[in-house]
């Protein structure tokens, strides 16, 4: 039988091994996407399958267009959820800031057990066990290899999880970590009760007319730099009140601004009661934007990842941070 992953599989065999009767919380990443959301779901179903007690746990409450796919798995926010013996086992994130700080504080002191992801700048922070795949299109895509491999049922729920997380890391199968193997795992989780229909649906056509607004207030501020190798755009200050809308409206706005024709880095920026929060899109690989971010105090993926500025000022310190994203492109393009 063919094996996606077969040495890290074994060590997943073991992980879940070392879980047996232990309290779980799986842990995703602040502003949490389809893959963080499909990861957290997935591992958590894997884990009750088997009789462990498991929940998943966010720093951020699940994004309204993601809400459908919890279903009866429980999904607690930071504000909602108290630590009664829980360790912790992180999926789809890089470091330990991305999981949120007053979260580690406030409910996991001790450290992450164990952690599953694919980020190439992964700092390899769990304790117990580390499994990283770098290669893999997303971390649900790691996961449905894992079943695979491991010959784990997966049922219509584990399915959709699962299909979520590598449809939204993958652009809808778009980008270049579509590969053979990707759409083979795809296929068997559509054959397992997936529906790329109604998942579509639920993620791309559901928008509020509020969202539209907060567009358009977002794509006047749009500007080009380095002769169009550089989009930036920014949420203006009063622009979330003013429409009804809140942060999770503005995910992927960025994508506008990779689509343009010649842009090599986009770059969307946010202030946030800490800091800037800014989004990250490179046009190839060789724009390396998870070291971009790791300039601005973030990280993620080589053509998608974030930062997070805490004290910054979006009027004081955006030219600040255009300056680092033109000395960036400068390198690269040496």
């Amino acid at each position: 039988m063919k094996k996606y992953f077969e040495k890290e599989s074994a060590r997943f065999a073991v992980l879940l091994e070392k879980l047996e009767g232990k309290r779980v919380a799986v842990l995703g990443h602040v502003r949490p996407d389809g893959d963080c959301i499909g990861a957290q779901l997935a591992l958590c179903r894997i884990l009750r399958s088997r009789g462990i007690d498991a929940v998943c746990v966010n720093h951020h409450s699940v994004p309204y267009n993601l809400k459908a796919f919890v279903r009866e798995t429980p999904f607690f926010s930071e504000e909602e959820f108290e630590n009664d013996g829980r360790i912790a086992v992180a999926v789809d994130c890089g470091n330990l800031s991305r999981l949120g700080k007053t979260l580690l504080a406030k409910a996991f002191p001790q450290g992450i057990f164990a952690a599953i992801d694919h980020h190439e700048t992964n700092e390899f922070f769990a304790t117990e066990e580390n499994i990283v795949i770098s290669s893999a299109a997303a971390t649900c895509h790691i996961l449905a290899a894992f079943c695979l491999d491991c010959g784990i049922e997966i049922g219509a729920e584990l399915a959709e999880a699962l299909y979520v997380g590598i449809a939204t890391d993958t652009g809808q199968f778009q980008y270049s970590a579509t590969t053979c193997e990707v759409m083979e795992i795809a296929a068997v989780l559509v054959r397992a009760g997936a529906s790329p229909a109604q998942i579509s649906r639920e993620l791309y056509e559901q928008e509020k007319f509020q969202k539209l607004e907060l567009l358009q207030r977002y794509l006047a501020t749009a500007k080009l730099l380095a002769d169009g190798q550089v989009a930036l755009a920014w949420i203006p200050k009063d622009a979330f009140a003013a429409t009804g809308t809140t942060r999770e409206d503005a995910e992927n706005f960025v994508n506008y601004l990779r689509n343009i024709a010649g842009v090599k880095i986009a770059c969307q920026l946010e202030q946030s009661h800490t800091g800037i929060k800014g989004s990250l899109r490179g046009a190839e690989d060789v724009y390396r934007v998870d070291l971009l971010a790791q300039k601005l105090n973030g990280g993620g993926h080589i053509r998608a990842a974030g930062f997070n500025l805490d004290g910054a000022d979006l009027d004081c310190d955006r030219e600040k941070i255009i300056a680092v994203i033109l000395e960036h492109l400068k390198l690269v393009s040496a």
